[in-house]
């Protein structure tokens, strides 16, 4: 390992000592470029490498200087340490600024910078072609004159090329204007009339004083099942029972998966009434807001009168734990087609009479079961005439004998 590093040694040293020379040659040059707007990002970069440089060739001296003093005492060997922890200290600090400071900025700027490199290549490349077609036109323009004096006919047509070459000599080649692949700040400017014309496309246009105002736009909501229930209760019983029949539906003919509430949560009133969906979601979003806030909620005065109204509304139709709404319907409906608008005559006339000829009608069936009814209460009363009859003639044939 030390005869490796012993034959490498001198090559590293004349390798460092080449790139020290060339800087060393570079330094009176650094004294002319001008800093009066700042140091630009390359001169950084090359001082850093430099430094760099230095400090690394410094702690390879001192690591051959520790090399060859191997025999020398602890004393001795203390304050070389100390330099070398100091200089590997510098090289990470040095390091850390290239690697972190250094390059993400040369990233950014690195297209700017290869398009200004590249339009200087280009402008340099047609300075040698413009250089290289001048020669070639001086160099006709002389073999022209040399044969103008052998032959007349050409004269016309080598006057017309110096004519062009002279116009392509006098045109001035492209030149590069400071800043001029520098970025353009006002492109981040928004133009004035751009908010007008936003405004005006999209039909609204902002008051002169620069005060937003949103458009004024008709809030919509969607019908909930809440709504609906509140304009039963508000309605009375037709919407009432339009709302028991959705719930049958939904329990009983829809195919969907139902959460069924526990068995006697949702019976009330001693069992003859059952708790509506609506009446389960309210009691469980209260009971939710109590948990959660650690309080109990009163009920208001409107909120027990409206129960109490539509316990009234319900209870008047309820006996011995069945409903008997729909009972009265049927009579009302009765009477509503058998009854004219005002009271006699009209087609209401005519419907109450032929129900009356209909109920006095005599029926000949004797099918009771299957009949009306009425044949087997005929049956009854005649053989309770006869049942009397026999009792008759058995009393007056007593008193005979």
């Amino acid at each position: 390992m030390t005869q490796t590093v012993a034959s490498s040694l001198p090559a590293l040293l004349n390798s460092l000592t080449q790139s020290l020379t060339s800087s060393f040659e570079a330094t009176p040059k650094l004294s002319t470029l001008g800093t009066t707007n700042g140091i630009s990002l390359l001169d950084v970069k090359n001082e850093l490498l430099l430094s760099y440089l230095q400090n690394l060739v410094f702690l390879i001296l001192l690591k051959t200087r520790t090399a060859k003093s191997s025999s020398a005492s602890r004393t001795g060997q203390r304050p070389v340490t100390e330099l070398n922890d100091a200089v590997v200290k510098k090289l990470v600090e040095l390091r850390l600024y290239l690697e972190k400071g250094v390059r993400p900025l040369e990233d950014k700027l690195r297209y700017q910078i290869e398009k200004v490199l590249r339009a200087v290549d280009d402008a340099e490349r047609q300075e040698k072609a413009e250089a290289a077609a001048g020669a070639a036109t001086v160099k006709g323009g002389k073999r022209s004159e040399a044969d103008s004096n052998s032959t007349s006919g050409s004269d016309d047509d080598n006057s017309g090329d110096d004519d062009d070459d002279d116009d392509a000599d006098e045109a001035p080649g492209p030149k590069i204007a400071d800043l001029q692949y520098r970025p353009n700040p006002a492109a981040f400017v928004r133009p004035p009339g751009a908010d007008d014309d936003n405004s005006s496309g999209s039909g609204k246009r902002s008051s002169k004083d620069g005060i937003y105002r949103p458009p004024k736009i008709a809030p919509t909501s969607m019908p909930t099942a809440e709504r609906r229930d509140r304009a039963a209760d508000r309605r009375g019983g037709k919407q009432l029972r339009s709302a028991t029949m959705d719930e049958f539906v939904n329990d009983e003919l829809s195919a969907a998966p139902v959460a069924q509430p526990s068995i006697g949560t949702n019976i009330a009133g001693r069992g003859r009434h059952v708790k509506t969906a609506a009446e389960r979601r309210d009691e469980a979003e209260r009971q939710a807001y109590e948990e959660t806030h650690f309080v109990r909620l009163q009920e208001g005065k409107k909120e027990r009168a409206r129960k109490e109204k539509l316990a009234a509304a319900a209870g008047r139709m309820n006996f011995g734990g069945e409903e008997w709404r729909g009972l009265g319907e049927g009579v009302d409906r009765i009477n509503r087609l058998v009854k004219s608008k005002d009271g006699t005559g009209g087609s209401g006339g005519r419907t109450k009479a032929l129900l009356d000829k209909s109920r006095k009608r005599a029926l000949e069936t004797t099918d009771g079961p299957r009949g009306s009814g009425v044949a087997s209460v005929d049956i009854g009363e005649r053989y309770q005439k006869r049942l009397k009859v026999q009792e008759l003639g058995r009393t007056s044939r007593g008193k005979k004998r």
